[in-house]
């Protein structure tokens, strides 16, 4: 990642909205990603008591023309709307855009079915924690972990991305790690590594059929065992990777982040420090606000919503309660403490977050000039 000018976050930050402002045709024509918008009263906007209907469900997933996903693509250029969520608390400020490679962008809005996706590069490894083991069924799930060919050639210990998919009513093996139909993660991180915008990685994820695991967003990933899930992905990948178990990136999808005593919430809480919470589009309960604003001052915490598909949230809630109690336990100098209001242009808002968050954060948590060793990233 290119360093940025020798100039101060502030200048910088003034220099990208005048030239913003003035290439916004190229930006357009460039296929702009995301609009940002203010978390304030924009991002309160339709929130209610936030029922977490649609989790997950078709309602979160399906975008209309009505809600704006059907936009054509390129249609909206990346921008910032006020100060917002940009960096609430005082943090460094947030990466450089990664936008999407032309192959991976979807032409479903042009009337076409999808083209078959490109052999994955790399091996794949199973394993799974069974019910005896876990202490109950709800408890157990199967694990997948993913060694892409950069990673298989590094002779050092790599960073390990830790992903907890959302509810899962079809009960689907290995969602977003081969399974399902919403994306697949060993697929973004290949596109980061094959970049260069990453270093080498590796991936894995718990995968729960079990209804009482997975049925309900709010009770879903019932006290998840961080700490024994990473033990038993290094068993398995012993003699093939290794990792590093200082730079553990845990990302909790839709209802992988609704249990505010399960999921990433028990993860980022659990006996293992963990580098970054990546939180994506979850239910915004205040109960899990307060829990994510106080973990371990060296852990940067993201969370990251879109209002297209899924509006009835307390959003306002969660920002107040997460802030507060920020500021009874403030994070360790140069740690994120991030709230970000992100709007997709592609269908399927809720499914599209997780590929923007992504490749939006990875490289500047887990890059050559990761987070915190540089006041800045550069664009």
């Amino acid at each position: 990642m290119p360093r940025a000018p020798d100039v101060s976050c502030r200048g910088r930050a003034r220099w990208l909205v005048a030239a913003a402002l003035s290439l916004a045709a190229v930006l357009c024509g460039a296929g702009g990603l995301v609009a940002l918008a203010g978390d304030g009263a924009n991002a309160g906007a339709g929130a209610g008591a936030g029922d977490g209907a649609g989790v997950d469900g078709k309602d979160a997933r399906g975008a209309s023309p009505a809600n704006g996903g059907e936009r054509a693509e390129g249609a909206t250029p990346v921008q910032e709307v006020g100060a917002s969520s940009a960096r609430p608390l005082g943090t460094p400020p947030r990466p450089a855009e990664v936008a999407p490679p032309p192959s991976s962008r979807r032409p479903w809005a042009a009337g076409r079915r999808p083209a078959a996706p490109p052999p994955l590069e790399g091996k794949t490894y199973d394993f799974a924690l069974d019910a005896k083991v876990a202490g109950g069924a709800e408890k157990s799930w199967l694990g997948r972990a993913f060694v892409h060919p950069r990673a298989a050639e590094e002779p050092r210990p790599m960073p390990l991305l830790v992903f907890l998919h959302g509810i899962n009513g079809e009960l689907i093996r290995y969602r977003w790690m081969g399974g399902g139909q919403e994306g697949d993660v060993r697929r973004i991180a290949s596109e980061l590594m094959d970049a260069g915008s990453a270093p080498p990685m590796l991936v894995a994820a718990p995968s729960a059929v079990i209804p009482a695991a997975t049925a309900v967003a709010r009770t879903s990933w019932p006290q998840f065992d961080l700490a024994r899930f990473v033990d038993l992905t290094v068993e398995r990948l012993a003699g093939i990777a290794t990792v590093d178990r200082s730079r553990i990136v845990v990302v909790g999808h839709s209802g992988g982040g609704c249990n505010a005593t399960g999921g990433i919430v028990s993860a980022v809480h659990g006996a293992m420090p963990v580098h970054a919470a990546l939180v994506v589009d979850v239910c915004m309960d205040a109960d899990v606000a307060a829990r994510l604003g106080r973990v371990r001052d060296t852990t940067h915490v993201v969370v990251s919503w879109q209002t297209l598909s899924w509006a009835k949230r307390p959003f306002r809630d969660f920002e107040r309660v997460f802030r507060r109690e920020v500021a009874q336990s403030p994070a360790a100098p140069g740690v994120l403490r991030e709230l970000e209001h992100l709007r997709p242009l592609e269908p399927m808002p809720h499914d599209a977050m997780v590929p923007l968050v992504l490749r939006r954060w990875l490289p500047a948590l887990l890059g050559p000039d990761a987070l915190p060793d540089v006041p800045c990233v550069s664009p």
